[in-house]
């Protein structure tokens, strides 16, 4: 999930549950709301070390239970006690909304980290969903102007600032995903039930779009190829958007199995959710390049990565390495 959709999450829990922290507990919330995301310097790193740790280390419940011992220390030091008694149950649960956001997208997170390294994604909400960023910001926006209204006619509320607009506006967000996830689950079973090419699914996932919860971008497996197409799902009716793509995968091959083996095809097959090959001759040799269709599916256009392996006439690899994509069509 995005920077900003995290924060304001973060400021509408705060307003909703802790609304009596000092400002330092304000913000010691909106950090726990943001740090986790801290493994996305591992991007300058390179695509290798961005595919093993995003989502990995600072998305673990031990990473978050580090950060409560941490919150529940200053809060110990802290002069008025009494009140910082809620800093740690409230950077808990800023730190637990962050990665219940981030698991219901696509990238796959890690929270058993480093005890075990499945990932686990929902494939509900894409990483930036405007519907759920308005319904946040309208959570805080608009109880704001609202007391300015009533401050101008006199009116005086006990409650504390904010509080009622941003539980509803949680409530209203958690609705939200609860739909999305309705949505998905149609799409997911209309998916396995068709078949394709004559060919049965042997699996089949939908990824959100980033601008309507009622299209999918669906993708299948079939014994020789994958599939990719646009859906349409709406209560408990799905419908096809666009025509199907059909990608064929390469025949076995001597070569293909010497790409498969290769270091950056290892480090790439245990992350990649719909790996697809292509073999390309060449003067030398052989080119492959082992892509995730869920990129292309769900047209993720950044930190999309790709395995590229170069093999000579014998198929021996020459050279592996992973790759960030230029463009939806993984060229160099």
């Amino acid at each position: 999930m995005d920077p900003l959709t995290h924060g304001v999450a973060s400021f509408a829990l705060q307003r909703a549950f802790f609304p009596r922290v000092p400002w330092r507990g304000v913000l010691a919330i909106l950090i726990a709301g943001f740090v986790l995301d801290a493994d996305w310097f591992t991007a300058t790193l390179g695509p290798r070390d961005y595919l093993r740790w995003h989502g990995a280390a600072t998305h673990s419940l031990l990473f978050i239970g580090a950060l409560v011992l941490a919150a529940f220390l200053l809060s110990r030091l802290a002069k008025n006690g009494a009140r910082n008694g809620l800093l740690a149950p409230a950077v808990a649960a800023a730190a637990l909304l962050h990665l219940v956001l981030d698991l219901c997208q696509s990238d796959g997170v890690a929270p058993l980290w480093p005890f075990s390294s499945r990932r686990f994604a929902l494939d509900w909400l894409p990483t930036i969903d405007p519907w759920l960023l308005s319904i946040l910001i309208a959570a805080i926006a608009l109880p704001e102007l609202f007391r300015l209204v009533s401050d101008e006619i006199g009116a005086r509320t006990k409650r504390p600032r904010g509080q009622n607009g941003a539980g509803l506006g949680l409530t209203i967000a958690a609705l939200y995903i609860g739909l999305r996830a309705l949505l998905h689950a149609n799409a997911v079973t209309a998916l396995e039930a068709r078949t394709i090419a004559g060919e049965t699914p042997h699996r089949a996932a939908a990824f959100p779009d980033a601008t309507s919860p009622f299209h999918w971008h669906g993708v299948v497996e079939t014994q020789s190829a994958l599939s990719v197409v646009l859906m349409r799902s709406m209560g408990g009716e799905v419908s096809y958007a666009s025509g199907v793509t059909t990608l064929h995968k390469p025949e076995p091959s001597p070569t293909l199995a010497a790409a498969q083996s290769a270091p950056a095809a290892v480090d790439f097959l245990k992350f990649a959710r719909f790996p697809k090959a292509t073999v390309q001759a060449e003067s030398e040799g052989y080119s492959v390049e082992i892509q995730d269709v869920k990129d292309q599916a769900g047209e993720i256009k950044s930190r999309a990565i790709f395995a590229d392996i170069d093999l000579d006439k014998s198929s021996r690899v020459v050279s592996s390495a992973l790759q960030w994509q230029k463009d939806l069509g993984g060229s160099r």
